[in-house]
């Protein structure tokens, strides 16, 4: 009976990742070139800074329960002042009338971790895609839909955007300008002129310094929330 279990349990875990297919690119980047991503439809999109004038993409790659595999690429664009890095998947999902994207039995998922340059100028733009990194320095912009963002170390500007996400950034110098519609700001840090005098604030909207102002430090949401930590 037991080895009835192990064997089920392997035939399962043997089963749930087959359908996964590893992709792994890199691309050189040319001087003080920007550096622009749109992935489609993603989950995580971890970025790593080292000291390479390139960037190295892994992705783990589930298209249509792994029946779509094969039509994911990496393709690029470039340029004498910016690369451009995208996911193409050919006309699979013309082909299937993108079932795939609305049906919830039809897994599509694409998980990342993206190695850039150090101080590189970056834009992150994604449907689904969450934006995440543990240190961050350069400028950083983001444009997505149903995404999160969450920083835990920056130093540089931001200008991070998500239509239905969540940002969360850890500040130590910066010149905030955050506001959602329908979500929440929450924050403790110390920032002066703020439009409700808190310390300890939850707002809406929040313009103001702190530790005496630094790098811009723009997010906005429409239904999310924004928190903002103190370093």
């Amino acid at each position: 009976m037991k080895n009835l279990i192990l064997f089920n349990f392997i035939v399962l875990f043997v089963s749930a990742s087959y359908g996964q297919r590893n992709v792994e690119e890199n691309f050189k980047i040319s001087g003080d070139q920007q550096i622009s991503f749109n992935f489609k439809f993603a989950g995580d999109i971890k970025f790593i800074q080292w000291d390479k004038q390139e960037v190295k993409i892994n992705a783990r790659v589930l298209v249509d329960n792994g029946e779509g595999n094969d039509a994911y690429s990496l393709k690029s664009e470039a340029s004498s002042g910016e690369i451009s890095i995208y996911s193409d998947f050919g006309d699979y999902f013309e082909q299937k009338n993108n079932t795939v994207i609305n049906n919830c039995n039809r897994k599509t998922e694409i998980s990342y971790v993206v190695y850039v340059p150090t101080n590189c100028k970056l834009k992150v733009k994604s449907i689904t895609g969450n934006v995440l990194s543990d240190s961050f320095s350069g400028k950083l912009e983001t444009d997505l839909i149903a995404g999160n963002v969450e920083l835990k170390k920056y130093d540089g500007e931001l200008m991070l955007k998500t239509i239905s996400g969540n940002l969360d950034v850890t500040l130590d110098k910066a010149e905030i300008d955050a506001k959602t519609l329908t979500g929440t700001i929450y924050s403790d840090l110390d920032i002066t002129s703020l439009h409700n005098n808190n310390e300890k604030s939850v707002a809406s909207r929040v313009k103001g310094t702190v530790n005496n102002g630094g790098k811009r430090t723009k997010l906005e949401t429409i239904s999310g929330n924004i928190y903002m930590r103190k370093g």
